[in-house]
């Protein structure tokens, strides 16, 4: 429960953070923008977080899928469910004291609740980020499976695999285009959108990381203009610029370009830069323990940045309401409306940025001091090893 770990890849440390900041900088319809006037956040960073599960993933013959199961099931799904009915409790207070609605769960939400996690992959709106963890739990089992199978009969090939998690992709993003379908479709096919980067995240640990780390600060940058240039000829060629982008992966609504290829190529471009970017200059970070606790909380920010969000929006309308009107501040909406913004000005996303990352990490912290408090007493303490233990 307690993630005070910390962690031993302060690269990927690095890379995650700044995935997680790029989430919560997308929702607030780009604060700061980091470079995405030239790589767009939602042409990668979703795909760059199963990029860097696939790094760190370790399946092969001799993987014991029953305790790689369990394990997913405790590191995914168990923080899933936690995030998730926090925020239905921040959910209902809120609604409490915004629409004087008394706390109360219908008998009928467990089933929507159910029927949510299962297609959209979030059971509440305001949560609807947390689709991602239902995707990834599934794509990294199937991919388990595959490959525990495969390798056991000696046939799997990384590259081959690449080749045909990848047709996979591609099929995923024209049928999404081109038909309409079955909401219990979603999550076999935002899998098989997924998976490839899953392989991608393993081919380089494997083959690509030591010559990439080794290159020089000019080949570097090299790559850096390459990857921007990539994007530049693309926006040239595609119908609208933000095409290079792609939108609403929780319900594959927001492929936008003609051209199937389009996610997966800006996916590879945009992992590829930040990961380049953080090679080069992320050292300054790689002992922040603030950085790390990002990186090890990355679940409980995706699952509860939107919620503080309102939780600053509920402050701005009592404000608005008991002490003096703020200007441009539409009650009606934020009370209709878990997405509402304070559009006063652009220098006040920065506010949301700030809650949406602080806010969810604050109350981990709150949440890991009370479970260490609870769990303290059942800890056996460690008795000293014997001399002739220890001989």
């Amino acid at each position: 429960m307690a993630e005070l770990r910390s962690k031993s890849n302060k690269k990927f440390m690095v890379l995650s953070a700044i995935g997680i900041f790029m989430v919560v900088d997308h929702h607030t319809f780009t604060a700061l923008n980091l470079f995405g006037g030239f790589i767009p956040y939602n042409s990668f960073f979703m795909p760059m977080f199963v990029f860097i599960s696939g790094y760190f993933n370790k399946v092969d013959a001799s993987t014991n899928l029953l305790k790689y199961f369990v394990k997913k099931l405790r590191t995914l799904l168990l923080p899933y469910l936690i995030v998730s009915l926090i925020v239905l409790a921040l959910q209902e207070l809120l609604n409490w004291i915004k629409l004087g609605e008394t706390p109360s769960i219908p008998s009928w939400f467990y089933g929507y609740a159910l029927e949510r996690i299962v297609t959209v992959g979030a059971f509440t709106p305001i949560a609807t980020p947390m689709w991602f963890v239902i995707s990834l739990f599934c794509v990294l089992i199937i991919y388990a499976v595959l490959k525990k199978l495969l390798s056991m009969l000696k046939i799997w090939n990384s590259f081959v695999m690449l080749v045909l998690f990848t047709a996979a992709s591609l099929f995923a993003v024209y049928f999404a285009k081109n038909y309409e379908f079955s909401e219990y479709l979603l999550v076999p096919l935002k899998v098989m959108f997924l998976i490839p980067f899953l392989e991608m995240g393993s081919i380089y640990k494997n083959y690509l990381e030591k010559p990439h780390t080794a290159m020089p600060a000019g080949g570097k940058i090299g790559l850096l203009t390459l990857c921007l240039l990539i994007n530049m000829v693309r926006t040239m060629y595609l119908p609208q610029a933000y095409d290079v982008a792609f939108d609403s992966i929780d319900d594959l609504s927001g492929f936008t370009s003609p051209y199937i290829v389009t996610p997966i190529v800006s996916s590879i471009v945009g992992i590829a830069f930040w990961l380049t970017i953080v090679d080069l200059i992320g050292k300054p970070f790689y002992e922040s323990k603030f950085v790390n606790y990002m990186s090890c909380n990355t679940f409980w920010i995706m699952g509860l940045h939107i919620t503080f969000y309102n939780i600053l929006n509920l402050i701005l309308l009592l404000v608005s309401e008991n002490i003096t009107p703020l200007l441009y501040f539409d009650t009606e909406y934020f009370r209709e409306s878990e997405w509402y913004y304070w559009e006063i000005s652009p220098a006040f996303k920065f506010a949301y940025v700030v809650v949406g990352i602080l806010g969810p990490l604050g109350l981990k912290w709150v949440v890991d001091r009370i479970y260490l408090l609870i769990t303290k007493p059942f800890k056996k303490k460690k008795e000293p090893a014997k001399a002739e233990e220890a001989t």
